[in-house]
């Protein structure tokens, strides 16, 4: 069942996920903590506009959003796969609120 106010349609996450795609996140040779502040006022506008109620309609972004951090973490540090998620987890657990998007995590 959607609540007023939580649909998004398909157009709109293809277009979100375009934008994500076109910032080339994974180039960026910043340290996580730089990226934090430039994806974050993207990101809350999104929470803003989208997901007011904390529905489920956005996770296919924040997970592709995830996608891309994680392609960075391979990129930027030369990791394989599995070392990535788990540096990337290391550095949720120490700061979960570094990513906007990372305190709709329920522990």
């Amino acid at each position: 069942m959607l609540l007023p106010g939580t649909f998004v349609s398909s157009k709109s996450k293809a277009s979100i996920l375009g934008k994500f795609r076109d910032m080339a996140i994974h180039k960026w040779r910043r340290p996580l903590l730089d990226i934090a502040k430039r994806l974050n006022p993207i990101i809350r506008g999104l929470l803003n506009y989208y997901h007011k109620l904390r529905g489920e309609p956005m996770r296919e972004v924040w997970n592709q959003l995830n996608h891309r951090l994680l392609k960075w973490v391979k990129w930027e540090k030369g990791l394989y796969k599995m070392a990535a998620v788990r540096w990337l987890k290391r550095q949720y657990k120490a700061s979960p609120s570094l990513f906007e998007h990372w305190k709709l995590v329920q522990p």
